[in-house]
């Protein structure tokens, strides 16, 4: 009786191809200092690099992972910004395609190759760590008439929560006050909704975002407070991220009035490069897909006004990227 036949191993593809990404937040500061490494990595390795341009638009996310399935690409890194359930269809007809597919700041279920991601409780509890430095030592307020805003974006799902719940939680604990909270991820948002805090609670300290940009629109907000004059030594602003204009103003001692305190960073130059390199040795056999070598694990590094040459060393390696 003849042995049956064992079915030849799938061979990995040669190097090139091509990778998309959605990062899902386009206009955000940081996008360029991740897309911009991850360009030129693929051009490195011989990829062509496709991306989104949703924009912070839920649908249109959709759409463009959509498209990216449409155009047959090797493989797709996706930030689920409204949650893996919109995308999850899509995914799944990319997954029947056999296109590799790397969940960025969260795993895929089912359906992921690989992801990208990060300590974000740890980045959250570095700011939360900052903010009550500042508050014991240096705030020059009433610590007992003190209040604190959070903006938090739940909508992003635990990559998001890991960050806000340690800053609550902690900071909750050590001074008694639960923080006034809002979704606020950009500038205009953090603006506005500070302004509106303000109204009702004119002893704000502290506001930190669970990104830079809410918590940029928070600084412009504060600045109002200081023109009107409040002193700048009552206010501690962080966020987490690390984008340029929010390294800029840590590099700079906080900018005006020193109030923009910290920044938790990503180092977004190597987080570009991971965009391109974890699909790309997927797809050539390099990291098994679904493995533990295919889950990357990047960290977080706390810039704070009082070592600004720490942040402007990062703005330095980001220049090419920025223009800078």
């Amino acid at each position: 009786m003849e042995e049956p036949m064992e079915e030849p191993a799938e061979e990995p593809m040669e190097e090139g191809g091509t990778i998309a990404f959605s990062f899902g937040n386009e206009q955000v500061g940081i996008y360029k200092i991740v897309a911009g490494p991850a360009r030129l990595q693929a051009e490195i390795r011989g990829y062509e690099f496709l991306e989104g341009a949703a924009n912070g638009d839920c649908d249109a996310q959709v759409r463009d992972v959509e498209n990216f399935v449409v155009q047959d690409v090797d493989a797709i890194v996706v930030v689920p910004i409204c949650g893996i359930d919109a995308l999850a269809p899509t995914l799944e007809d990319a997954e029947a395609k056999g296109i590799v597919v790397v969940g960025y700041a969260s795993e895929i279920p089912e359906t992921g190759d690989g992801a990208i991601l990060w300590d974000n409780r740890g980045a959250g509890e570095s700011v939360a760590a900052e903010a009550l430095r500042w508050f014991n030592e240096d705030f020059t307020g009433d610590q007992n008439d003190f209040s604190w805003v959070l903006f938090t974006y739940d909508g992003c799902g635990q990559p998001c929560t890991d960050r806000t719940d340690p800053i609550r939680d902690i900071i909750t604990e050590a001074t008694g006050v639960a923080p006034l909270e809002s979704e606020a991820i950009s500038i205009p948002q953090g603006l506005d909704d500070t302004q509106v805090f303000f109204q009702a609670n004119p002893n704000i300290a502290m506001v930190i975002g669970v990104n830079d940009a809410g918590a940029m629109g928070a600084y412009e907000a504060i600045l109002g407070e200081i023109e009107a004059g409040r002193d700048a030594s009552t206010f501690f602003v962080a966020g987490i991220d690390g984008q340029n204009e929010a390294l800029e103003l840590v590099a700079a001692g906080g900018g005006e009035g020193g109030i923009y305190r910290a920044s938790s960073s990503l180092l977004l130059h190597e987080l570009g490069q991971t965009v391109v390199d974890l699909p790309a040795d997927i797809l050539e056999g390099k990291i098994e897909s679904g493995s533990a070598d295919a889950v990357v694990h990047m960290g977080y590094q706390l810039m704070s006004a009082n070592s600004p040459q720490d942040a402007q060393d990062l703005l330095n390696l980001y220049a090419e990227f920025t223009g800078g």
